[in-house]
């Protein structure tokens, strides 16, 4: 039984800890939400790998391994001690022609993607989840129709790709609004490799009872987040 440190900006990393949860269940959860420094995406990279560094310690100091549950930090980040997740570009090029990509302006400049697969422009789309989020939060839904204006104004134009890879952990929340402006397009994100990676650090423990504990940068959203990894849980 260990401790798998999650780290992210915001509630983008608890479509990841749903996945872990999941599929290495027993072992505690520690998560911390850097919500003082949200978005990732926006910052200076040199300011931000600093704000990494400082939080990559923090999970640390709680935790057996460090899983980072954000794109924009995993590929920013020079520690070769912790879990990334990223987009998984790698495995996807033969079918770059028919395949876009959807990940924060810092990811995207990291991964120079754009010169092989189509790329969506969306750098408030995070920000916008999170603010969605918290209201919808209130009602017990995770809806994120109030963003289909802005998500059809942003992919309208790759109506006709038949893969869309998701390289930002907020973005996971609007699957099914993204179907409804392209179509039944096939989904692909960076948590199948992150969990290989983590399945060399820890086991799935069945008979066990997972202690899930939240922690933050700036004040405190215990109930927002439980709520919400409540509603993923239980999709």
């Amino acid at each position: 039984m260990a401790t798998i440190g999650v780290y992210d900006s915001g509630i983008g990393g608890l479509t990841t800890a749903k996945v872990i949860l999941n599929k290495f269940a027993g072992n505690d959860l520690y998560y911390l939400s850097d919500n003082a420094h949200h978005p990732f995406g926006n910052t200076d990279e040199e300011k931000l790998k600093e704000i990494v560094r400082a939080g990559i310690r923090r999970v640390r100091a709680h935790s057996d391994v460090v899983v980072l549950a954000c794109n924009t930090a995993s590929s920013i980040t020079d520690d070769s001690d912790v879990i990334r997740l990223l987009p998984p570009l790698k495995e996807n090029e033969e079918d770059a022609n028919d395949t876009l990509v959807m990940a924060t302006a810092r990811t995207l400049n990291k991964l120079d993607c754009s010169k092989t697969f189509k790329v969506a422009n969306t750098p408030e789309l995070a920000t916008l989840i999170e603010i969605q989020a918290s209201l919808s939060g209130t009602r017990h839904s995770l809806s994120m129709d109030e963003l289909i204006p802005y998500l059809t104004e942003r992919l309208h134009q790759f109506i006709g790709v038949e893969q869309v890879i998701l390289g930002c952990s907020h973005y996971l929340f609007c699957k099914r609004q993204i179907c409804e402006i392209l179509g039944n397009v096939m989904f692909a994100d960076g948590n199948e490799n992150l969990c290989k990676e983590l399945s060399k650090h820890v086991t799935h423990q069945p008979q066990y009872a997972a202690k899930i504990t939240f922690d933050f940068t700036s004040q405190r959203e215990d109930k927002k987040y439980k709520e919400i990894l409540h509603l993923l849980l239980n999709e």
